[in-house]
C-alpha cells in the first residue's frame, strides 16, 4: 500500500473497518496486516508471504474466497481496470448489509470506479480525501448471490508466428490481455526453431512464451508472481495439451533445478510504480540456474539497463534482435 493511502486511512478519527473481521483485497504491501481480525486476498505471492509472516490469513489465488464470511471488505484499487471489474463482480457473494471500502490514489481511477459499482451496492459515499487519495464506502444491498465463474472472464487471443496460427488464454490482471505483446513476438521470432532443451519461462504471464516454444523444448517449467497469471497459463497449457511444471513464486522459485535455457520478458512494474528490482534480481541470479552450456534469452525495452546487468553475471551480452523499440539479448555460460 502506498504511504499516502495508509496515511489517509490512519488519520481518520473513526475507523469502522477495525470493528469487525476485514478482508483486504489487492493489498500493495503488509501495512494493514497489523489490524486485528484482518485477512487478505492477494494477487502477488510476495505480498501474500508478508501477510503470512505476520500471522494473518491470506488467499493468494485467482478465485475469490468465501465472501459470505465477511461483513467488511476493503478493495485497494488495482491499475488494471479489468481486474477491478472482476473483483467487484465477485463481491456479489457478500452478505446483505456488508460494507465495501474502496480506496486508492486518484491516478488509479478510484473515483471513476466508485461511479461504476455493480447494482448490488448502494450509491457510494466519499468518506475521506487527501494526499492525492480517496476513500469511498458503499453497502451491499442485495442478498448474497452467485458471481460468474472465472472461466467467464477468459479471453482467447490468436496470433501468427512464422506463418502458422498460435493462441493463448488470458484473464483480468494478466499482462497483455487483448493481444500478443510485440516484445514477446520479437523474442519468439528470434528463438524460432532453436533447440532449447529444458526451458524455464520466468514471469510467464498467460503462458505465451512457454506454449509457443513447446516444439523446441524437451521439458517446460514456468513461474509467475501473480495467481491470475498462473490460472491463465493453466488454461493456455490445457488448450495446447502440453505438460508444464507451473509454479507461483515471488521471483525464481525455491529448489529450482538447472536448465538448458532460461527465457523471459521480465516485468519492470509493480502495480502502477516502475520497479527494476524484480528483473535485476532475476538477471543477477539466472546464471546459477543454468547448466554449463546453458543460455539466457530475454527481451526488453531498449531503454532498460539489462545489458549491463547481464554482462556483470555472464561476462558478455549479445544483441540478437533490435526493432527500434525492443531488443532481444542472449548470454551463454562459458
Amino acid at each position: 500500500m502506498s504511504s499516502a493511502i495508509f496515511s489517509l486511512l490512519e488519520r481518520q478519527n473513526e475507523q469502522p473497518w477495525r470493528d469487525s473481521p476485514l478482508l483486504v483485497i489487492n493489498p500493495l504491501d503488509d501495512s494493514l496486516a497489523d489490524i486485528d481480525n484482518t485477512e487478505a486476498w492477494s494477487f502477488h505471492a510476495g505480498i501474500a508471504s508478508q501477510w503470512q509472516a505476520k500471522g494473518r490469513g491470506v488467499y493468494c489465488q485467482a478465485t475469490a474466497p468465501d465472501m459470505n464470511q465477511y461483513t467488511q471488505v476493503m478493495l485497494v484499487v488495482a491499475k488494471e481496470k479489468a481486474l477491478n471489474h472482476y473483483i467487484l463482480e465477485q463481491l456479489s457473494a457478500l452478505p446483505k448489509g456488508a460494507t465495501l471500502w474502496l480506496v486508492g490514489e486518484k491516478r488509479s481511477g478510484v473515483q471513476s470506479l466508485a461511479k461504476k459499482l455493480p447494482e448490488s451496492f448502494s450509491k457510494p459515499r466519499k468518506t475521506a480525501s487527501g494526499n492525492h487519495c480517496q476513500l469511498f464506502s458503499a453497502a451491499h444491498i442485495n442478498n448474497a448471490g452467485d458471481p460468474p465463474p472465472l472461466t467467464d472472464y477468459a479471453t482467447h487471443v490468436h496470433y501468427e508466428l512464422n506463418g502458422h496460427s498460435e493462441s493463448f488464454t488470458t484473464l483480468p490482471g494478466v499482462f497483455s490481455q487483448t493481444h500478443i505483446d510485440p516484445a514477446t513476438l520479437l523474442l519468439l521470432n528470434t528463438l524460432s526453431e532453436k533447440p532449447l532443451g529444458h526451458v524455464l519461462d520466468f514471469a510467464c504471464g498467460a503462458g505465451v512464451i512457454t506454449s509457443a516454444l513447446r516444439q523446441s523444448a524437451e521439458q517446460l517449467t514456468a513461474c509467475d508472481v501473480n495467481p491470475m497469471a498462473i490460472a491463465a497459463s493453466t488454461m493456455t497449457f490445457a488448450q495446447q495439451g502440453i505438460e508444464v511444471d507451473l509454479r507461483l513464486a515471488d521471483g525464481l522459485p525455491d529448489n529450482l533445478e538447472v536448465f538448458d535455457t532460461i527465457v523471459s520478458n521480465p516485468p519492470f512494474h509493480t502495480g502502477q510504480n516502475t520497479d527494476y528490482a524484480i528483473a535485476r534480481k532475476f538477471l543477477s541470479s539466472a546464471r546459477k540456474h543454468l547448466n554449463k552450456s546453458g543460455t539466457l534469452y530475454i527481451v526488453a525495452n531498449r531503454f532498460l539497463p539489462w545489458a549491463e546487468v547481464i554482462e556483470e553475471g555472464f561476462g558478455h551480452c549479445d544483441v540478437l534482435a533490435d526493432d527500434g523499440r525492443y531488443r532481444v539479448y542472449k548470454a551463454a555460460c562459458r
